[in-house]
């Protein structure tokens, strides 16, 4: 059965995406001052050297107000700016961003990159991938090992994914909310609040998860007990980097719930990975809030129960 397609929500005032769909890893960064010196740089050239890499066509960063058009010469130089080399300090840029995409805001296509400074804190630096909803997931993992190869991770989740609009950040909530009803296999990532858990935690998993040595050493779990486990489902457990990629079946899925499409190999790797989940997250905007219902959502896979009326 072919996945069905969620169609993006639209602002009709503004004729403005407010959320959508799509292919998307998010990674949680390790070691950010590799990130800031060349890391980040390197994951640059992996998205645009994707198939879809020419149409991120907008860009903005933490020094802007608007996004802006991003030619050939553009970009070479938003690759050089990413590298903490062209400071006199070389140190990490605390809470700098970059963000290109193919739609302002609300990307199909997408590359976002926050670093952190970890003299100023111990959160995560966060790195988000993007394609197109009916996107092949074969590129999706390929970009997912070669991140993991590329530099230190706490984690990474990936597969389909809510990306929205931070100017209509509540609205966007109170949309998951209700597909999130139906659709078990769609993830979201609040990375901003994730970040500042993930160097100890879990933000989740999906159709891809890594999980490194140093997540799984924080909460004394035994990651290699992952390769011994017998799986009823088809999930694949590989070492990229310095930790372990799970793959919960050989494609991602909506989990859509009204097409009896219940993700089992999701739900398979979920209560392997439970114990390494945040024990409380911050609640997600919008219904989630007024339910007080993100942390049933994150173990929706675990025990939908709790989840799914």
């Amino acid at each position: 059965m072919s996945e069905p397609f969620i169609d993006t929500m639209i602002d009709a005032r503004e004729d403005a995406p407010v959320i959508r769909v799509a292919l998307g890893l998010t990674a949680y960064l390790a070691e950010p001052e590799f990130w800031a010196r060349e890391g980040a740089q390197r994951a640059l050239d992996l998205m645009l050297q994707a198939s879809v890499g020419g149409q991120l066509r907008y860009y903005t960063t933490s020094v802007m107000t608007q996004w802006q058009a991003a030619g050939p010469k553009t970009l070479q130089g938003l690759r050089q700016g990413l590298s903490s080399r062209i400071l006199v300090q070389e140190r990490p840029r605390h809470f700098m961003f970059f963000r290109l995409a193919d739609v302002p805001n609300c990307p199909s296509v997408g590359f976002s990159y926050t670093e952190i400074d970890p003299r100023r804190d111990a959160r995560s630096a966060v790195l988000e991938l993007t394609l197109p909803q009916a996107h092949p997931p074969e590129e999706l993992l390929a970009l997912a090992i070669a991140l993991g190869k590329l530099g230190p991770l706490h984690s990474l989740v990936g597969g389909y994914v809510a990306r929205w609009n931070v100017l209509h950040q509540k609205t966007a909530f109170n949309q998951f909310y209700l597909w999130a009803q139906r659709y078990l296999g769609l993830d979201i990532q609040d990375a901003e609040e994730l970040a500042a858990y993930t160097p100890s935690a879990l933000p989740g998993s999906n159709w891809l998860t890594l999980v490194s040595a140093r997540v799984a050493g924080e909460r004394e779990f035994e990651l290699a007990a992952l390769q011994r486990v017998r799986w009823q489902e088809s999930v694949t457990v590989a070492p990229v980097g310095e930790g372990l990629l799970l793959r919960a079946g050989e494609r991602p899925t909506l989990g859509d719930l009204n097409r009896l499409s219940y993700p089992q190999a999701y739900a398979e790797v979920a209560r392997q990975l439970e114990p390494l989940f945040v024990e409380e997250p911050p609640e997600f905007w919008g219904q989630f809030t007024n339910t007080a219902r993100t942390g049933a959502w994150l173990r929706r896979l675990v025990g939908a129960r709790h989840w799914s009326a």
